[in-house]
C-alpha cells in the first residue's frame, strides 16, 4: 500500500540524468506562489527541482514507483491513493531515465549483459518470465503491439526455439536471438532490438494500462484551472495521451492549451539524442 504523498525538500541524489523539454514542461505547468505540484514520475528528478529553483513557496509532491528513488514509492495508476488533496498542477514524464538505463542493472538496455528483469519495482513478473513461459503467438502479439515491430513473427518463432535449448536470462540472450533475425546493416538508425526491448519493458510493466489509468485519477485530482502536462516519446503513449484530452475537451471539462505537441529544440536534440522522439502535450481544467 503506498503512504501518502509527500513534499520533497532536499535531493541530495546524483545522476546524469537530463530531463527532457526542462524548461517548456515548467512553464507549461502556469506555477504560481504557494501552489501544489505533483510529479508523477520523479525519476531522476530534473523537473521537480527545476520547480523548487523556480518557485520556493510551490509545494512539490513526488511519486516514483522505482524503489531506489527516495521519494513515495506508487505506480501513476495509485494516484488516489497517494494524493489525498487538490493539485493546481501535474507533470508526467513517460521517459526512461538515464540512471535507470545505465545503472539499474535490471536489463532494460541491451547494450549491456544484464539480468533480464525489466522491472520498474520489485514485483511482478519479469521480462525473463514472459519470454520464457508465454506462448509464440501471445509474445508475437506483444512486440507487434507494443514494439510496433514488423519481424514480430519470426522474432517471436526465434525466441521460442531458443528457449527450448537454454531458457533467457539474461539482456544478450535476448539480443543474440533478435539479431539471427535481423541483422545489423550501416542504414539501420536504430539497434536492431530496440523495438524488442521496448514492447517487453512495456508489457512487463504494464505501461499503457497505468497510463490509462494514472491520467485519469490525474485529471481528478486537479483543482479548477489545474495543468496536466504530459511527456511521451512513442507513439502509443502519445495516441493514449491525445485521446484522452480529446475526449476531456469534447466533454467540455478541460480546454486545449497545445494545439500540436511541443517538440524539442535543435539544440536539445543535439545535446541530449533521447529528446528527439518527446512530445509534450497540455491541457487545462475547468
Amino acid at each position: 500500500m503506498p503512504q501518502a504523498g509527500r513534499p520533497i525538500e532536499n535531493d541530495s541524489s546524483q545522476n546524469m540524468h537530463k530531463p527532457v523539454l526542462l524548461h517548456e514542461s515548467i512553464n507549461a505547468l502556469d506555477l504560481k506562489s504557494g501552489e501544489i505540484f505533483l510529479d508523477a514520475t520523479y525519476g531522476g528528478g530534473g523537473h521537480s527541482k527545476e520547480v523548487r529553483r523556480r518557485f520556493p513557496t510551490v509545494k512539490v509532491i513526488a511519486i516514483d514507483q522505482d524503489p531506489k528513488v527516495d521519494v513515495t514509492r506508487a505506480n501513476f495508476r495509485d494516484l488516489d491513493k497517494v494524493v489525498t488533496q487538490k493539485v493546481d498542477a501535474i507533470l508526467f514524464d513517460l521517459g526512461i531515465s538515464t540512471d535507470q538505463l545505465e545503472r539499474s542493472g535490471r536489463g532494460f538496455s541491451f547494450l549491456r549483459d544484464e539480468p533480464l528483469d525489466m522491472r520498474m519495482s520489485n514485483t511482478g513478473i519479469r521480462a525473463a518470465d514472459i519470454l520464457n513461459s508465454w506462448d509464440e503467438h501471445a509474445i508475437e502479439l506483444i512486440l507487434r503491439g507494443f514494439g510496433e515491430e514488423r519481424l514480430s513473427g519470426k522474432i517471436a518463432r526465434a525466441i521460442v526455439e531458443q528457449r527450448k535449448v537454454k531458457p533467457f536470462q539474461t539482456t544478450f540472450d535476448l539480443v543474440r536471438v533478435v539479431e539471427t533475425v535481423k541483422h545489423r546493416s550501416f542504414r539501420d538508425k536504430i539497434h536492431p532490438a530496440t523495438k524488442t526491448f521496448q514492447a517487453l519493458r512495456i508489457a512487463t510493466n504494464e505501461e499503457l494500462s497505468s497510463l490509462e489509468v494514472g491520467l485519469e485519477k490525474g485529471f481528478e485530482a486537479l483543482g479548477h484551472q489545474g495543468r496536466l502536462v504530459v511527456i511521451s516519446f512513442h507513439s502509443l503513449e502519445d495516441r493514449i495521451v491525445k485521446n484522452f484530452f480529446r475526449e476531456k475537451i469534447k466533454e467540455k471539462s478541460a480546454r486545449q492549451i497545445t494545439k500540436k505537441p511541443i517538440t524539442a529544440s535543435e539544440e536539445e536534440t543535439m545535446n541530449n539524442p533521447r529528446s528527439r522522439s518527446a512530445k509534450l502535450r497540455v491541457i487545462e481544467k475547468i
